[in-house]
């Protein structure tokens, strides 16, 4: 197509040779002379702005990619690709820049000798100097690129199939796979990736093992080499196992690649761009490495090969956690299975073999080494024999001491369980066997004051016959239910609602280690003195802390997948301070520390956020007066507060309906008086935006870091916080808005 500019220079043209010949239409012709020799060609006119329905790519916040057809020619000629670019109102866009979008293409083929199937691109580069080291995308400029001005466009590949040096074997009847990426524009939605057949048809042979929304769940949006890929299904086009990092010489298949990030293998490092080396030896995952199905979900339609993990046992994947780290003493990583070694001695040349020990039928040790049964969590296993229940609280008034009535039950068996008599929870030594009931007031913002506790904490009441203590009495006519008194009485300052909590870990033998093993903590609400009981409110989901913990078990097991009991002791009257002694106090000072949950848990998750203008480091002194800093860089987005939070839970509130956070409990741990307080919406901002400029920006609209409580732990405070006005649900500061929390998906 002609572009506006080339046509307007041959109109000028045109005209000037009208005018010319004008000039001279006077004078003798005369004869014709010989024709010239041919001059060279000049080079091509610059394109103009392109005309159609389109709108221009430039005024767009989002880009929509559709791939509508990719044609090869038989015999594997230049693939021409049909795309479409929208915004959100379903606009074309038109005017971009070829040199702007990039193409991958890669073939799948099937596994040999037992191995898994493999993607192969046809596009590479050199890495450190190795010819076609690393698979590539192609630029847009690279081909013929053609914008017809309505948002659509044709890109013709730069060469035949057949002509890429390091690509695979062309095979028109083999699926293949397209991806997309826009740079120097706005976000892109997807990476656009089609697999298709260039001979025709639907593919029949797939390679889905892990999609977005396993990633998402924990990384909130996956952005990776500058922003521009987020798909899963469009990093395998290049992380297949035909490329390599150069200068290290390691693989950056997928499956090796995230395998070994996520177990933060020792030896394992990758040259980036600009030559930054990236070594994850010092990543924690946030779960156990056995959970394979937290990223492999064979329930979900969108994977249909994630059962892979279990029955394509190959050297490759299960080499990346199982090598030899030159560590005896860790117990998983202990033998080379990439490189052939093996346990039992075995001489593994091919990954024929591994199927028939490891695959699900094998009956081999019993089955004990079927992949699945070998990555089972045996304390997740025996979780599921215990379900504590509170049945019956009596006495809740002031002046009275409660008494709370429990059982622990077996719900895959129907029975219950002797806590005074049975192993499970008699296995005192080591403190292997625990239980505990709480009472905690009240449910407005826990204060526990007058619980007798130190440092704000519920009164505990102890039901297991261990170290002297008599434990619960059986209640009569109720076999497997037993009650517990509490030895401190309902103080008279107490209103409202009390929770009543459970949380402990029985003991079980698993192949002669004894296990603490974690089970879900329950809370009971119950009003005080008659009053109607009110649950404290949820602002967080549990499911959210599992996306990436999977089951969140603190303190020794004791604590576990229940933050509403966990905000009974982390309550804003609380620090460290019954903890702040030697050694803790050896490494990280006096000072106490908050570890209220809407301070601390923000604090954790930001402390590794420097770089980012976010955060710092996070102190706290733990049991047996251990030191704990958090410098963490969580693999979510902390702007993302529906990473954790329910939706419409993190708005400002009302500083006079929910407390202050304690920072230093002051020279008598046991009032809140002398106490050091934030005020409460300052308290949670704080946490995270921790600059100068955003500190006087929180004193100069009601923000106190230096407030004070009253005996019932209400806030004294010089200011009046109105975070609301701006940063209020639907304001011009929308928390949500400023924080983008639309633009990430939703859990």
């Amino acid at each position: 197509m002609a572009s506006f500019k080339n046509s307007f220079s041959r109109i000028a043209t045109l005209m000037f040779l009208s005018l010319v010949l004008a000039a001279c239409s006077g004078g003798d012709d005369g004869s014709a002379g010989a024709t010239g020799a041919t001059g060279p060609v000049g080079p091509p006119g610059s394109p103009g702005p392109s005309t159609g329905s389109g709108v221009p790519i430039g005024s767009t916040t989002n880009i929509n990619i559709a791939v509508s057809g990719v044609v090869i020619a038989a015999g594997g000629g230049a693939p021409v690709v049909s795309v479409t670019l929208t915004n959100d109102l379903e606009q074309g866009l038109k005017d971009l820049p070829a040199g702007d979008i990039r193409f991958t293409l890669a073939q799948l083929s099937p596994g040999v000798d037992g191995g898994s199937s493999e993607w192969q691109s046809y596009i590479t580069r050199s890495s450190a100097g190795i010819a076609d080291a690393q698979a590539d995308a192609e630029r847009g400029s690279a081909g013929t690129f053609v914008d017809n001005g309505d948002g659509t466009y044709q890109y013709t590949f730069a060469n035949n199939l057949t002509d890429y040096p390091a690509g695979p074997v062309f095979d028109g009847a083999k699926t293949h796979r397209l991806g997309i990426e826009i740079r120097g524009q706005a976000p892109i939605s997807s990476n656009g990736i089609i697999d298709f057949v260039p001979v025709g048809g639907t593919p029949l042979f797939e390679r889905k093992i892990v999609d977005n929304g396993t990633c998402n769940a924990c990384h909130d949006r996956l952005e990776f080499h500058g922003g521009p890929r987020t798909d899963v299904d469009y990093c395998v086009t290049c992380h297949n196992p035909s490329s390599l990092d150069g200068d290290t010489g390691n693989g950056v298949d997928m499956k090796r690649l995230i395998h070994n990030i996520h177990s933060a293998r020792a030896d394992y490092q990758i040259v980036g761009f600009g030559g930054r080396v990236h070594d994850w030896t010092d990543l924690i995952w946030t779960q156990d490495i056995r959970n394979c199905t937290t990223c492999h979900e064979e329930d979900d339609l969108d994977t249909p090969q994630a059962s892979n993990w279990r029955l394509v046992p190959n050297r490759a994947a299960c080499g990346t956690c199982h090598y030899d780290d030159g560590d005896p003493a860790n117990g998983v990583h202990d033998y080379a299975i990439e490189n052939g070694e093996h346990p039992l001695a075995l001489l593994l040349t091919d990954d024929t073999q591994c199927l028939l020990c490891h695959g699900p039928d094998s009956t081999i040790a019993d089955g004990d080494v079927q992949i699945a049964r070998a990555h089972a969590i045996p304390t997740q296993i025996e979780s599921q024999r215990f379900q504590y229940n509170i049945e019956n609280v009596i006495d809740m008034a002031v002046g009275m001491a409660p008494t709370v009535e429990i059982s622990v039950t077996n719900p895959l068996a129907g029975t219950f369980y002797d806590i005074l008599n049975d192993v499970e929870f008699t296995t005192c030594a080591g403190g292997a066997s625990r239980l505990a009931v709480g009472i905690a007031w009240d449910t407005a913002d826990y204060t526990n004051t007058g619980s007798g506790a130190p440092a704000a904490q519920p009164i505990s009441l102890n039901p297991l016959a261990c170290f002297g203590n008599p434990g619960a009495t059986p209640v009569a006519g109720s076999p497997g239910v037993f009650s517990v008194t509490a030895g401190t009485p309902i103080p008279a300052s107490a209103i409202g609602t009390a929770a009543v909590t459970i949380d402990g870990h029985p003991a079980v033998d698993i192949d002669g280690v004894v296990n603490r093993i974690p089970v879900t903590n329950v809370v009971e609400y119950v009003g005080i003195d008659g009053a109607a009981a009110v649950a404290r409110r949820e602002v967080v989901d549990i499911v959210n802390c599992d996306n990436c913990h999977k089951e969140l078990s603190l303190h020794g097991n004791n604590r576990t997948d229940n933050p509403q009991v966990c905000v009974t002791c982390h309550n804003p009257n609380a620090t460290d301070v019954n903890r702040r002694n030697a050694p803790c106090t050896d490494t990280l000072g006096t000072d106490d520390t908050p570890i209220d949950f809407k301070f601390m848990i923000h604090a954790i998750h930001a402390s590794g956020h420097e770089s980012d203008g976010i955060g710092e480091p996070y102190n706290v002194c733990g049991f047996g007066n251990s030191a704990h800093t958090f410098d963490i860089v969580s693999p979510g987005k902390v702007e993302n507060c529906e990473g954790c939070h329910k939706q419409g839970t993190y708005f400002p509130v009302d500083p006079n309906a929910v407390l202050g956070t304690t920072v230093d409990a002051g020279a008598d741990p046991s009032t809140p008086v002398d106490d050091t307080v934030l005020s409460p919406n300052t308290a949670v901002c704080s946490a995270c935006h921790v600059s100068t400029v955003a500190t006087e920006h929180m004193v100069q609209n009601g923000g106190d870091f230096n407030a004070t409580k009253a005996a019932d732990s209400t806030l004294i405070s010089s200011g009046v916080e109105t975070c609301e006005l701006c940063h209020g649900e639907g304001r011009t500061a929308d928390v949500e808005v400023m924080h983008k929390v639309r633009d990430f998906p939703l859990n």
